[in-house]
């Protein structure tokens, strides 16, 4: 579903990501781990289209993308959830639903797509006319996942699902992805390995910006590097 080959990027003159080559199957949830800036999320910001890549190319069913606006890239089936949740704090957990659902045509489909998100998330249906920003943490993390999925993507990219949540509201979180991953394609870059690699089906531990391993969640879990590095074993 999603090639990426010898991607290069960097901010300015500053080389983030070096020669980057890794594939997403359809059906796949594929974990991209490593430690704070290591590149994770400049990668995620590539592939939908907020940055350019300076060499390399990204696929997606076959249809180069890394030089199409952001907005093309969501209705071609990619959606994005940002790191940080950046949910619309005054506005309506309805509303925030509903600017996911921007690049949908008709109402109905809209409509449809709100009643499937509330299947998966009945809490924001019960809440729907509150303001987002009276959720806790992990409440706006699964807003913020529900609204990605309000275009119906294909692939849906979820960037640092973790990041400042309680432990218990990890696992939480974690669940819906248990749930989602029958109903869509999932990329998911995390800081926590082991939560992330349990998960997942395929595995790439990203350092400095270089790829440095990959293999099923399962193989790298049980490796010595990933154990040492990462898992504090």
């Amino acid at each position: 579903m999603l090639k990426v080959k010898n991607l290069k990027v960097g901010y300015g003159n500053v080389p983030v990501i070096f020669d980057l080559s890794f594939e997403v199957r359809q059906g796949e949830v594929v974990a991209i781990v490593g430690s704070n800036g290591a590149g994770k999320s400049t990668l995620l910001k590539t592939i939908s289209g907020i940055l350019r890549p300076s060499a390399g190319e990204i696929l997606f069913c076959d249809k180069r993308i890394d030089n199409i606006p952001a907005y093309r890239i969501v209705e071609m089936g990619i959606s994005h959830v940002p790191e940080g949740r950046q949910v619309f704090g005054k506005m309506s957990i309805k509303d925030n639903l509903m600017l996911g659902a921007y690049v949908l045509r008709s109402e109905s489909e809209k409509a449809a797509r709100l009643r499937e998100v509330y299947e998966l998330f009945p809490i924001l249906r019960d809440r729907e006319n509150q303001k987002a920003e009276t959720l806790s943490g992990g409440e706006q993390q699964m807003l913020a996942i529900a609204r990605g999925l309000m275009s119906n993507p294909r692939l849906l990219m979820v960037d640092e699902m973790s990041l400042g949540l309680a432990p218990f509201l990890v696992d939480r979180v974690m669940d819906t992805l248990k749930v989602i991953r029958n109903k869509v394609t999932v990329l998911l870059v995390e800081q926590k390995v082991q939560e992330a690699l349990e998960i997942a089906d395929r595995g790439y531990v990203l350092q400095n910006g270089r790829l440095a391993m990959e293999g099923s969640g399962a193989e790298l879990l049980e490796s010595d590097i990933v154990k040492k590095a990462y898992l504090g074993l």
